[in-house]
């Protein structure tokens, strides 16, 4: 991992103590090296591990904050989706498979008729459940004052 500090973060006297958290308990220092003026590096050897990783300093800093890594699983990368499989469940389920950008929202002709309208019915009881909201907090004090004048 490379840290390049910005213009107007200031540089400390000595890099901070950065770990690496990862799967299966993986905890390890970092160790940090000074390539040039506010530049920094710091590599370490995960070996096979895979998952994510967090990599952060002890302490927080602005110079170096924390980031995450995401090793993909070998599988994933191998394998890729299973074709015939994903073919099979868009048959069953009467969806399509692989479509063509066009077809995506292509309905084909299906559609379902809505004729319930809830927006003005909910809207309606947002308006008076405020109201009664507003009574309860302001009410005592709208009919204090009526009364005193």
């Amino acid at each position: 991992m490379n840290y390049q500090l910005g213009k107007d973060v200031e540089e400390p006297a000595k890099p901070p103590s950065i770990f690496v958290f990862g799967p299966n308990g993986f905890q390890h220092p970092v160790p940090i090296a000074k390539l040039a003026g506010k530049s920094y590096r710091g590599r370490i050897h995960i070996g096979q591990l895979q998952g994510l990783f967090r990599i952060r300093p002890l302490e927080e800093s602005h110079a170096f904050p924390e980031v995450g890594y995401y090793r993909q699983e070998q599988e994933l990368l191998d394998y890729g989706s299973n074709q015939f499989l994903l073919r099979s469940i868009s048959d069953f389920t009467g969806g399509r498979f692989n479509p063509a950008p066009k077809q995506v929202f292509d309905t084909a002709g299906r559609s379902e008729a809505s004729t319930i309208r809830l927006w003005p019915g909910l809207l309606g009881l947002a308006i008076a459940l405020n109201l009664v909201e507003l009574l309860m907090r302001k009410g005592r004090a709208v009919v204090d004052s009526f009364r005193s004048k």
